[in-house]
């Protein structure tokens, strides 16, 4: 099993025992899946290996996922989203995550730390509206 997997299935027993609904549960697994896969395509030292760490506390209102990682400085809060394409036939594939995640997040914060290390917090909602 790989780490990423490894990783998202130790998330999902985490979960499982917090009765979380199904909105608030899918949108944690979502920005786990998204803010990790960047970390993991994009903030590798080049041939160098990442230590990811998730800090996770659900609370009767909020959620929040602390990501601690020691790859290449990124702060997601300063990269603007993308321009929506004029049709579909000029859609990207991919490079919408972090839109993805702001949109769902309640507040997002970033620090590079002093030991050189990238800290996300994302807070979620533990009771989501739908957004009809």
């Amino acid at each position: 099993m790989s780490s990423f997997q490894q990783g998202f299935s130790d998330l999902r027993s985490a979960l499982d025992g917090h009765g979380l609904k199904a909105g608030a549960r899918y949108n944690v697994e979502l920005v786990f899946e998204e803010i990790v896969g960047n970390i993991i395509r994009h903030a590798a030292p080049q041939g160098g290996e990442l230590r990811i760490e998730l800090l996770l506390e659900v609370g009767a209102d909020f959620i929040t996922m602390a990501f601690d990682d020691d790859g290449m400085p990124f702060d997601p809060c300063d990269h603007p989203d993308p321009v929506p394409p004029a049709t579909l036939a000029e859609a990207p594939d991919g490079g919408l995550g972090l839109m993805v995640v702001r949109r769902t997040a309640s507040a997002m914060q970033y620090q590079r730390t002093p030991d050189g290390r990238n800290h996300l917090i994302i807070t979620l909602q533990a009771n989501p509206q739908s957004r009809a």
